[in-house]
């Protein structure tokens, strides 16, 4: 029994949390999301150039440092607004080396074919469901952006 509850403990710490959507509304001032990128700056892990804050299940912001791998959502969407720093953004084309990485979710190394976006802050972009797209950012650059997860209504 002791074994199993401690197989619980370790399997439960291994799940990402989550934020639950809020049923109230909530309001970000353009003063508190400079607040949030400079949090976010001090924060970057040096090995991935990333740092992530998750506001609820459906958005997240992201400071990123280095430029990500390839990746394709097949149930949602992903509505993007860059907040600060510039970058270039693929959208489409085919994924190359792509693996599952959990349900709804293929990573792989970079895409081959896509459509490029150079994007800077106050820039917004709308990827659909099961196109590739992948964060490209310049070495010495960073790109901060906050992504909405959308369900496309069929």
């Amino acid at each position: 029994m002791v074994r199993l509850a401690s197989l619980v403990i370790v399997l439960a710490t291994l799940v990402p949390l989550q934020a639950a959507d809020p049923t109230t509304p909530i309001h970000w001032s353009a003063a508190r999301t400079a607040e949030l990128i400079t949090e976010l700056a001090s924060k970057v892990n040096k090995q991935t150039g990333m740092s992530p804050q998750r506001f609820m299940d459906s958005a997240f912001m992201m400071y990123r440092e280095k430029s990500s791998g390839a990746e394709v959502h097949t149930g949602t969407a992903d509505f993007i607004i860059v907040n600060d720093g510039a970058g270039t953004i693929v959208i489409g084309g085919r994924i190359i080396n792509g693996k599952l990485d959990r349900p709804g979710e293929i990573r792989g190394d970079s895409i081959s074919g896509g459509t490029p976006y150079t994007v800077r802050a106050g820039d917004t972009l709308y990827v659909p469901k099961n196109a590739p797209h992948q964060f490209q950012v310049e070495a010495g650059q960073h790109m901060v952006y906050t992504v909405v997860k959308v369900t496309p209504v069929e």
